[in-house]
């Protein structure tokens, strides 16, 4: 660095490159495209005129995990795009609809049990509406799951749920924490402390988890369902 200067770089001999905006922020931007007069994208002054705060102005590729709560905006600064949108992308419209809302739409936050279920009822549920396929890639993680955990304190099953913080930190397994995962598509289950399992060993796996499922008697051979409830586990 040049004399302390976060924003320098000393990339060889003597080169250096320096970045003068480094530590601009969103403010000091907007004073500068205002003060000489500079050209900027004008679907800002959209985007100010739909209500957003210049924090909240972001202009990026819409269907990311962040990115999709801004859906919403197309329909008022591009509406010709938007209507281009909904017919080449399968959900854009149920995604701008929903993509704001918490609990069970996106298994963020607290979760609400549909009524006459309880947790392993709805997991259950879940797993049945999916292609059979990844139901039986998520019957393969479930069972891992409960298995792990007779041996660990819960040898008659886990509980339906647990106190939330607990639930949270992984400390305490529930069937509630399953939902979550399931609502989520949290495909690999990294809400259940799992590591994605490699391509190259997949099928392999998959054999395995049957024979296992067998032994086990979690989510046996043609029975999409537990039977019984958590207290067999």
């Amino acid at each position: 660095m040049v004399e302390n200067k976060s924003y320098t770089t000393n990339v060889v001999d003597d080169v250096w490159n320096v970045y003068p905006i480094y530590d601009w922020n969103v403010e000091d931007d907007w004073t500068y495209f205002s003060k000489f007069g500079k050209k900027y994208n004008t679907l800002y002054d959209r985007m100010y005129q739909a209500g957003m705060t210049i924090n909240q102005m972001r202009i990026d590729e819409p269907f990311g995990d962040t990115q999709r709560q801004g859906l919403w905006l197309y329909q008022i600064v591009e509406p010709k795009m938007w209507a281009k949108m909904c017919v080449r992308v399968a959900g854009a419209n149920t995604g701008a609809l929903y993509s704001k809302e918490r609990g069970n739409v996106l298994g963020n936050d607290k979760l609400k049990l549909p009524k006459g279920h309880t947790w392993q009822s709805f997991a259950n549920l879940l797993l049945d509406t999916m292609p059979e396929k990844t139901a039986e890639h998520y019957r393969n993680k479930i069972a891992v799951y409960l298995k792990w955990f007779r041996s660990r304190g819960y040898p008659n099953g886990i509980p339906d749920e647990a106190d939330y913080k607990l639930e949270t930190t992984g400390k305490v397994p529930a069937w509630r924490r399953i939902c979550k995962s399931l609502l989520r598509n949290d495909y690999w289950c990294r809400g259940l402390h799992f590591s994605p399992t490699k391509s190259t060993a997949y099928d392999k796996y998959m054999n395995l988890m049957k024979r296992r499922r067998e032994k086990w008697q979690i989510y046996p051979k043609n029975e999409g369902v537990l039977n019984g409830n958590s207290n067999n586990l």
